[in-house]
Parts: C-alpha cells; structure tokens; sequence
C-alpha cells in the first residue's frame, strides 16, 4: 500500500507540474502523461471489472487501432493507440484504489493545481501568451479550461474547509479567482450544476464548510471584479497589489476567525468594494449574454454540424487529432479551429464510430452511478461529482484534450468501481471482495471478470515504450523548429533527422528535415523529403507551400504551378493563400518571358485564371449569414491577376 500511495503521490505531482506545461496538451506532452499512467498503473494489483467496462475498453482499443488504416496524418495518428492505452491504465490504476482511499488526494490536487494556475496566471501574465478574449488564460492558453480547474479546485477545497484546515481558504480563494476570471458562462454554469449536486449528496459537507469558505469567496468575487480590467489589459503591476490584499484579507480573517466582530469588519470592508468594483460591467455582460449568441460560441454550433458530418463519413476514424487535419477542407465557410469543441465528438473523429461508443459508454456508466453519492465520504462526492460536471462539460468543450484533465476523468472512471481483487490466502480467492458494509452492489463496487495484474504489466511497458518513441520524437521535432526559427538549418536538420531516424512515420520531421534541407542549400534532398511528408500527410497545406517555393525557386514552374493549386486546395478558405499562388504564378510569368519561353509563360497563366476562378467558386459557396469575414475576392490584387494572365495568353 505504502508502495502505491508514493507513487500515486509522485504522478499527481507530475501531473500538477504538467498543468504549467501547456496542460499536457501537444502530443509528445501527452505522452509524458501517459508515461505518467503507466507508472501509476505498475503498482496496481488485479482488479475486477464489469462486463460493459470490458466491452467499453475493447471498443476503444479497437477504434485507436483502426484509426491507423486510414489515417489524416500519420504521424500524428500513432499517437492515438498508445494515448488510448494511457487512458485505459488510468482508469486501472484508479480500480486499484478502495473506495475513499484516493479521492481526498485527487481533491487536494485539483484544490492546489487550480489555486496555482490562477495565481501564477495573474501574477506573470506578462510571460504567458495572451489570449484574443481578454480572459485569463494562465499556462494552459485557454480561458475556459483555467475556469474548469479553478471550479474542480474549488469543490476539491471544501472538504479540508469543513475539517477546519486553514490553508484550504487560500487555495479556495485562487479557485475562486480562476473560475471567475474564465470569464466562461459554461464553467459558471457548470458551477451551478455542481453545487446542485453537492447540495443534494452532501449537504452535511457545504454546511460545515460554507462557514469557513464564505471570506474567501467574498474576497474570491471582490478581487475577481477588480482585476477583470487588469487582465483585459495584461497589467501586471495592478493584477499584484489586487492579490496581496485579498491574501492579506483571507489570512486576516482566518487568524481573527472567530471573532464576530472582526468577521462583521471583513464584510463591512468587503461590500463597498465589491459594489464599487470596476469590473462589474465586465461580469454582468458577460453574464447576461445569452448562449449561443455571441460569435464564438455561436460558432461552436457550426464546428459541431461540420464535425458530425465528418464523423458520419468516418466509422474507422482518422487518428488523433483527425479533427485538426481534416476541416480545412470540410468548413463551410472561412474559419480555423485547432479543435472540434466536443470531446466526444473529437473521439469519433479520431478513433471512428467504436471508439466513441466506448467512451460513451463509460461515461454514462459514472454519471449513474454518482446516484450512490449520499452515502460517500466527502471528499469522494467532491472529487468525483466535479468530475462529473467535467464530462458533461466537455460535451461541448474540449477541456479534454488536455492530459491534464483526460487523465484524472479516467482515473476518476476507475475510482467509481470494484475494489482490488483478493490474492490467494485472502478470503474469497478469485471472487473479488463483497461490497463494504454499508455499501449497496454498485456504490463503489461491482461483479465482474478479473484484469490480471499480467496485463497491466504488459500494457504498461507496451505504453512506456511508445510514450518514450514518439515523445523524443516529438522533441526532436521541436527543437529542429526552434532551430529553423533562430536561422540555424544545419542544427534544425541535426534534430529533424534524428526525429526521422526515431519515428519515420512522423510527416512533420519529414516537413522540417526537407524545410532543413532547402535551407541549406540542397534543394534536391529537400524536395524528396517534402514529398515524403506529403505522402505521410496529405491534408497539411504547408507541406505543399513548402513544395512549390523550392519547385519555383529552380524553375520548375509547371511543377510549382502544381503544387500551389494542391496548397490551394487543401486551404480552400484562405485568401492568402490564394494571395501567395497567384503572386507566385505572376513572378513565374515574369521569369519565363525573361527566357524567352512563350509558351510556358501561356500555360502558367492558364493556371493562374483557373486559381482566381477556384477563388470565385469558393466565395460562391460562402454562407450569407457568415459569424466572420469571408473570402477577400475583391482585393484589387486579383483583379490585377486576372488582367495579367489575361494579357499573358492573348499574346
């Protein structure tokens, strides 16, 4: 047990340090969440799962799997069965727990992490990357997925506020201030789902810590309106004195806590400057705003029809991050997602029509059975009722590309099961253990087959593996794109080769070594490796820009003419991309009539008028009620094109 609890101690702290590291959101960050899993789920002994979990995981090994046969990018797509074996030995490794054994360490995490993304993402907004919204996007880059922690943070504090442990109205108050300064009406509603279910499965818990937590959340509010303009405008110098002051109130108000009359100075202080906080405009239209209506949340309709309508043509899937690969082509009108907004639905885009029944299924099977929360201890209901709300949540958000986030919901998964099954000499050998006294079949335990301890192993060393491959990989590719960035092509090729030598499927390392090698001078090598990435990644408009700059650059012209209708083609709503192919055919022109070749010149402009009737075809096809700006058709640009080509074939 000791054994099990330092390292299950060790991956939640790995998991906290990965909150700072983008949320463990890139694939190779991924994988270090799988290496996680895996090392978690090694000290895990037999454990007893139900038939419909058997069937869940099955689906989803078979769906990551079949991903691969016919995937949008290749190198991204081998990613997916070993992120899939991640999730499945997080959810073993939560198995191996009894019920109430993990989850007062699962709320702790959520109560710290949430408090430090918040503070930390206030206090050096000046080094985190802004976001378009004005929101607090601390070290994740996403407003809503700070509000998300901040909520589980906060639900994940009230049970060391009910045991009277001081340090958990600090980490309330950052939980407060992360959800509040999301600027998300999801998450806040979220937070209202939460607090309906907490107030139904453990009123006890909110009536022994409402009393302790009440300062925080006052300062939490107050704090949170006054540094809402701040953080619009990413001024660090006033986001500071803002938060040592609520800091300097919760300690305050916990040193003086029982006294009455300093509790009545706290509310006496608190109120003015809540009522004259200057972000209450801020807070109010953000509150007020009906759903769906503002651009970016209307448009979350419109990523979902396109999505459905990918997955509904794709029952095998197209691997991981399918969704990112695939709807430059599949929008309908000119808009760039990184992703579909549905979990879910990012599931069936990746893993195909079984995969998404698998996690379906499993996270119906946990909603139920939160029904058994009245009789939990608190902390589970805390732990596990907040992530709850993060699956229903992620429904239409996508929180869960994160490994942040996807690791603990499968952990979670695990958590709401059967306990460990009995080794031999114990009572009931094989049978598993009889659900705890008190404890209905079902509230934290269930009959079922064994998952032997073997195939965790297995499993386990299948996931390290792959986790470690494609990570290094991942780096690899990384630094050759840092390299390319600092002007150094002979580094950049040193590390895209080795990132080749290391995952030959990896399109990207293709695309850097052949970027690497035209850099260097030998355009050739570099033409052969760009081929390769198109082979391996077909959809990636870059590979063909790529292509066609070099295929010009030697005066291949009809190639690169090729190429940039391909880069057309697979960016169909981009005006600049149109803007670069038909600037390239108008130098192409240009130099052919310097050599003394008519007729190529002729041909070229063929190939330019079919680009800029490509162009009008497009437009034609934009909806009229478009949230965002079309195609720019009409830049003077193209019409000086048209005139150009024009002149070039009637001589």
């Amino acid at each position: 047990m000791m054994r099990k609890e330092i390292v299950g101690f060790t991956a939640l702290a790995g998991l906290a340090l990965g909150a700072f590291w983008d949320g463990l959101y890139a694939p190779g960050q991924q994988m270090a969440g799988v290496a996680l899993a895996a090392l978690v789920a090694l000290a895990a002994p037999s454990v007893r799962l139900a038939p419909s979990e058997w069937l869940a995981l099955l689906l989803l090994a078979a769906g990551s799997c079949g991903a691969l046969i016919a995937p949008a990018a290749l190198g991204a797509a081998a990613h997916g069965p070993v992120l899939a074996a991640g999730w499945v030995l997080a959810f073993v490794a939560g198995r191996a727990f009894r019920p109430g054994e993990a989850e007062p360490a699962l709320a702790r995490f959520w109560a710290v992490t949430g408090a430090l993304l918040a503070f930390s993402g206030a206090l050096l907004i000046s080094f985190t990357p802004p976001h378009h919204s004005g929101r607090l996007a601390s070290f994740l880059g996403y407003p809503i997925a700070v509000g998300m922690a901040g909520l589980l943070g906060l639900a994940g504090a009230l049970p060391d506020l009910a045991a009277g442990r001081p340090r958990a109205a600090f980490l309330a108050l950052g939980a407060t201030l992360g959800a509040l300064l999301s600027g998300s009406r999801g998450v806040w509603a979220a937070a209202a789902l939460l607090g309906a279910f907490l107030a139904w499965a453990a009123p006890r818990l909110l009536r022994e810590a409402l009393p302790r937590a009440w300062p925080a959340l006052l300062v939490g509010l107050t704090a949170a309106l006054w540094a809402a303009p701040a953080v619009q405008d990413r001024d660090a110098a006033r986001l500071w004195p803002i938060l040592l002051l609520a800091l300097l109130t919760v300690a305050l108000a916990l040193r003086f806590q029982r006294s009455a009359r300093m509790r009545f100075s706290v509310v006496l202080t608190a109120l003015p400057a809540l009522v004259l906080a200057p972000g209450w405009g801020w807070l109010l239209g953000r509150a007020s705003a009906l759903p769906l209506t503002d651009t970016s949340s209307a448009e979350r309709l419109i990523f979902l029809r396109d999505g459905l309508a990918l997955a509904a043509k794709l029952p095998l899937g197209a691997g991981y991050r399918a969704w990112s690969a695939l709807h430059l082509q599949a929008a309908r009108y000119p808009y760039y997602a990184a992703e579909v907004h549905s979990s879910l639905l990012d599931v069936a885009l990746a893993y195909g029509w079984a995969g998404a029944a698998g996690v379906a299924l499993l996270t119906v099977r946990f909603l139920l059975g939160l029904r058994h929360a009245r009789s939990w201890p608190p902390a589970r209901a805390a732990a596990l009722g907040g992530l709850g709300v993060l699956a229903v949540h992620a429904l239409v958000d996508w929180e869960l590309s994160y490994g942040l986030f996807a690791l603990p919901l499968w952990f979670g998964f695990g958590l709401l099961g059967s306990a460990p099954v009995r080794g031999p000499g114990e009572p009931g050998p094989g049978k598993g253990p009889a659900p705890p006294a008190g404890q209905e079949p079902g509230d934290g335990w269930v009959s079922g087959w064994t998952w032997p301890r073997a195939l965790t192993v297995a499993l386990s060393g299948l996931a390290l593996a792959g986790s470690l491959l494609l990570g290094a990989g991942d780096a690899a590719v990384d630094l050759a794109a840092r390299s390319l960035e600092r002007g150094s092509p002979e580094a950049a090729l040193r590390h895209a080769g080795a990132a080749v030598a290391l995952t030959p499927w990896n399109d990207l390392a293709h695309a850097y070594k052949g970027a690497a090698l035209i850099r260097s001078g030998r355009g050739e090598e570099g033409l052969r490796a760009l081929d390769r990435a198109r082979a391996l990644g077909p959809r990636e408009p870059w590979y063909a820009a790529l292509q066609a700059s070099e295929l010009g650059r030697q005066e291949r012209w009809e190639e690169a003419s090729a190429a940039w209708a391909d880069y057309v083609r697979l960016w169909p709503w981009e005006t600049e991309a149109y803007a670069a192919a038909v600037t390239a055919h108008l130098e192409y022109i240009g130099r052919a009539r310097a050599a003394g070749d008519a007729a190529a010149a002729a041909r070229l402009a063929e190939r330019g008028l079919a680009l800029l009737d490509a162009l009008e075809r497009q437009k034609a096809l934009e909806p009229p009620d478009s949230p965002r700006r079309g195609l720019e058709a009409d830049r003077p640009l193209f019409a000086t094109a048209r005139e150009q080509f024009a002149a070039a074939l009637a001589r």
